[in-house]
C-alpha cells in the first residue's frame, strides 16, 4: 500500500513539474543582441571597429574598396527569437547567417518565441570614410527613432550612392526617454532647431529628470543635452550612466589640424550638484571638443564618460577652453549672433601623431558637445542651452 501511495505522489509531482514547464510563457522579446563572435573573428580583416547595434539598425564599417555583394552576417538574438527575410518576394524562414548582397541595406525581421511580436532591422555594411581635407558636419540629416519619441542624427556619404547613410552620431535622448517626461521630440535634451548658420542646427538643453532621476542609484537629477560621435548603450544608462556613452569611432584617415564651427550659449540660472542642491558659487558652462586616441584596429575599445578626457591613449585634443556666453535674456538666445571658433588639435600625453599607426587604422576620433560641462556627473544648471552648427574637422 505504501508503495502505491509513494508511486501516486511521485506521479503527481511529475505531472505538476510537467505542468509548470508546459505553462511557462514563451519569450515575447525579439531583439538582435549582438553579432556572432566566431563570424566576427572570421571576418576581422573586413570589419573596421565594432558593429553598432541601435534600436532597429545594425551597422558595420568595411574598407572603401570592399566587395559587399556576398556577405553572411550572423547575429545573437533574444532566447527563442528567429530572423526572417524576404528575398525575391519569398520569405526565408531562417535568415540568420544567410548570404546577401549588401551593396544596398538589407532588411531582416526578428520574431519573438511566442510568435506574437516582430521587429524589423536594417543591416548595413558602410564604406569607411575616405581621406578628405575637411570633414563637414551640418546636422541637416535626422529622423525620429522607431518609437517616434525623440530625434536621431546621421551623416550622408556622397561617395557611396547605393548606401550613403552613416550612423556616426549618438545622444543621451534614449536615456532621457526613461524619465517619462519626453512628451514630444522638442522637449528632449537634444533636438533639431531652425535658424542655423545655414539650414538647421542642433540645440542642446540641460533638463530636469524629475522623480525618475532622484530615485535612481546613482542619482541623476539632470540630463545635459549632448551629441557625440560614438554610441549610447541604453542597457547601462540607469546603473552605469558614464559607461553608457561610448565615445569615438575609427574614422581617422588623415592628421586633423583644427576643429571649427559656430555656437551660441547661455547658462541656466541655478547650478546644482548631483544631489540637486543649489551651489551659489558655481556657474554652468558648455563644452565642445574633439579627441583623437590610439586604438587596436583588431580590438576597438571606445573611450567612455569616465576617461574621455583623461585616458592615457589620447593623442590629440581640440577644445574650447572658455565658451563665450550670451549676455541677453534666454528668450533671445535663438536669435542671437553666432560665435565662430577654431581650435587647434594639441598633442596629449607626450604623443606624436604616427603615420604608421594611421596607415593601419590605429586611431579613433570622438567629437562631443554638451550644454553642461559637468553634465556627465549630473552637475549643471537646468535650462542651460547650447546651439551648434557647421562643425568642421580640418585635416593636414
Amino acid at each position: 500500500m505504501k508503495r502505491i501511495i509513494l508511486f501516486m505522489q511521485a506521479a503527481l509531482l511529475l505531472c505538476t513539474l510537467n505542468s509548470c514547464i508546459q505553462d511557462e510563457p514563451l519569450n515575447a522579446e525579439c531583439d538582435i543582441t549582438g553579432v556572432d563572435t566566431l563570424w566576427l573573428q572570421q571576418n576581422r580583416s573586413l570589419i573596421k571597429g565594432n558593429p553598432r547595434i541601435d534600436n532597429n539598425r545594425v551597422s558595420f564599417t568595411v574598407p572603401y574598396d570592399a566587395d559587399r555583394s556576398a556577405l553572411a552576417p550572423k547575429f545573437y538574438l533574444t532566447p527563442g527569437a528567429r530572423l526572417t527575410a524576404v528575398v525575391d518576394g519569398v520569405e526565408v524562414a531562417d535568415a540568420n547567417g544567410m548570404t546577401r548582397d549588401f551593396n544596398t541595406p538589407q532588411t531582416y525581421t526578428a520574431h519573438s518565441e511566442d510568435g506574437q511580436w516582430s521587429k524589423p532591422y536594417e543591416v548595413t555594411f558602410e564604406l569607411e570614410a575616405r581621406p578628405v581635407e575637411k570633414w563637414a558636419l551640418d546636422f541637416e540629416n535626422f529622423e525620429l527613432d522607431p518609437s517616434g519619441r525623440y530625434q536621431v542624427w546621421f551623416e550622408m556619404d556622397a561617395n557611396d550612392a547605393s548606401n550613403p547613410r552613416r550612423n556616426y552620431w549618438a545622444s543621451g535622448n534614449p536615456g532621457y526617454n526613461l524619465t517619462g517626461l519626453g512628451s514630444s521630440p522638442e522637449v528632449f535634451p537634444t533636438t533639431a532647431a531652425e535658424g542655423g548658420v545655414s539650414g538647421k542646427c542642433i540645440k542642446l538643453e540641460t533638463k530636469d529628470t524629475g522623480m525618475y532621476g532622484m530615485n535612481t542609484k546613482p542619482k541623476m537629477p539632470i540630463a545635459a543635452g549632448n551629441l557625440f560621435i560614438g554610441e549610447f548603450e541604453l542597457s547601462k544608462a540607469s546603473r552605469f550612466p558614464r559607461k553608457a556613452t561610448k565615445f569615438g569611432l575609427p574614422l581617422v584617415r588623415k592628421k586633423p589640424v583644427t576643429l571649427e564651427g559656430y555656437y551660441k550659449y547661455k547658462a541656466g540660472a541655478k547650478f546644482t550638484d548631483a544631489k540637486k542642491k543649489v551651489q551659489p558659487t558655481m556657474h554652468d558652462t558648455a563644452d565642445i571638443y574633439a579627441v583623437v586616441y590610439e586604438i587596436d584596429p583588431d580590438n576597438f575599445v571606445p573611450l567612455d564618460g569616465d576617461n574621455i578626457l583623461t585616458a592615457s591613449n589620447i593623442a590629440l585634443m581640440a577644445r574650447i577652453d572658455k565658451p563665450a556666453e550670451f549676455e541677453g535674456d534666454m528668450s533671445e538666445l535663438a536669435a542671437a549672433d553666432w560665435v565662430h571658433f577654431s581650435e587647434p588639435f594639441k598633442p596629449m600625453n607626450g604623443k606624436e601623431f604616427d603615420a604608421e599607426r594611421l596607415a593601419r587604422g590605429g586611431y579613433a576620433i570622438a567629437i562631443v558637445m554638451t550644454s553642461s560641462r559637468q553634465g556627465a556627473y549630473f552637475e549643471g544648471a537646468i535650462g542651460s542651452t547650447l546651439y551648434v552648427d557647421q562643425l568642421r574637422v580640418v585635416y593636414e
